[in-house]
């Protein structure tokens, strides 16, 4: 009887302490999904920050006064989140001596504000190159663009 008075009393402890891992897993999410959309605000601000200081800088030039030249890194973001995930792969690419890994192709176009969040970004950047006849996979996660395609970009 002591046994099975023994039983009982793990499996009721182990009740509980699933009902609470499960409680701090949804817990644990709900704080993810927070980062992540504060992440992607953050971004946001910093690349509207950046494109009103280049209109700035355009509008001042445009009028004759003095101002600081437009960063290339500003051109680049406002190029690259006009683009097409594809051609933003090219350039990048091609930035990059031919070859680049999803990680930094992603970063880069989310810091752009082309796309939204790591985890879908990275399916996307990977799935774009994948799909592609322009692009070769040479490694985990790397890939390089392939000489004699036709190019898109003119």
């Amino acid at each position: 009887m002591a046994q099975n008075g023994a039983g009982d009393a793990i499996q009721t402890v182990e009740k509980v302490l699933a009902q609470r891992i499960r409680a701090k897993k949804k817990e644990l999410l709900q704080y993810q999904a927070e980062r992540e959309e504060a992440e992607r605000r953050e971004a946001t601000c910093l690349t509207e920050i950046s494109e009103m200081e280049l209109a700035v800088s355009v509008f001042r030039k445009a009028f004759g006064l003095e101002s600081q030249a437009p960063t290339t890194a500003g051109l680049d973001r406002l190029k690259l989140r006009t683009q097409t995930v594809r051609q933003s792969c090219i350039e990048i690419m091609k930035g990059s001596g031919g070859r680049a890994k999803v990680t930094d192709i992603t970063r880069a176009l989310i810091g752009a504000g082309k796309l939204r969040n790591y985890r879908g970004g990275y399916a996307t950047v990977t799935k774009t190159l994948d799909r592609d006849d322009r692009f070769r996979r040479v490694g985990k996660g790397e890939f390089e663009l392939v000489e004699g395609q036709a190019p898109l970009i003119p």
